[in-house]
């Protein structure tokens, strides 16, 4: 089966790393401080004509470049026959540090759920399948720090969205302008003997559900108590 199906996905997750969108109010405070500084040291002090005029204009280009990385759409989200690929293409050479390839056969259960921007979609890993270990908090630390520094050469590092979360091992995808029912019969039809796929009522209940490992251990009868 050659069928493909491809979505946009939302959110900063697709290009950067986790944790990067908050970098933007940090510049800002970084810049109007520096706008400050020099202002002060050219002049004595800064007017209140000038000074808030200037610290606006940041404010209003913070808030705009937040929003534009927040809301922005990529298809990064692609599921054949075979598995499913989270990440933007490229055309580099090492491809796979931008994009994470998931066969159906690691995937324990699909689970999504309405969102006023498409679904949020849950992808379960089984216990057996690899996982690439997310990075510790020292590790973020410095490259958030880096990004922070020089955002175009730290800032193309490890998208968020290659990185599984933990406890269980699952990926989290903001897919845009499909419903939990389109997308749930288009992976049915591009991999009909794929993992389960279940349509949830409440973003709570992701949290909520019981991993698989745990569901087969609940459906298990009790031990007779001699």
């Amino acid at each position: 089966m050659n069928d493909t199906v491809t979505c946009l996905v939302r959110g900063p997750a697709s290009r950067y790393p986790r944790g990067f969108l908050w970098l933007i109010p940090a510049w800002f405070i970084i810049v109007s401080a520096v706008v400050l500084a020099v202002v002060t040291h050219a002049s004595g002090r800064m007017p209140l004509w000038l000074g808030l005029p200037e610290i606006g204009g940041l404010a209003l280009a913070a808030v705009t470049m937040f929003g534009v990385l927040a809301t922005v759409r990529h298809y990064a989200f692609r599921a054949d026959s075979h598995g499913i690929v989270l990440g933007v293409a490229t055309n580099r050479k090492r491809p796979k540090l931008r994009q994470i390839y998931v066969p159906w056969q690691d995937i324990a259960q699909v689970r999504m759920v309405r969102r006023h921007y498409g679904l949020l979609l849950d992808i379960s890993l089984v216990p057996s399948a690899p996982v690439a270990h997310r990075q510790g908090l020292g590790r973020q630390a410095l490259v958030l720090l880096g990004t922070l520094i020089m955002p175009f050469g730290f800032g193309r590092g490890t998208p968020a969205l290659t990185m599984p979360r933990s406890n269980p091992p699952r990926y989290r995808v903001k897919i845009c302008d499909v419903s939990p029912a389109e997308l749930q019969q288009a992976l049915a039809t591009v991999q009909p003997a794929g993992p389960p796929l279940r349509v949830l009522v409440k973003k709570g209940a992701l949290r909520f559900t019981l991993s698989p490992a745990r569901q087969s251990l609940s459906q298990q009868p009790p031990t007779p108590v001699a």
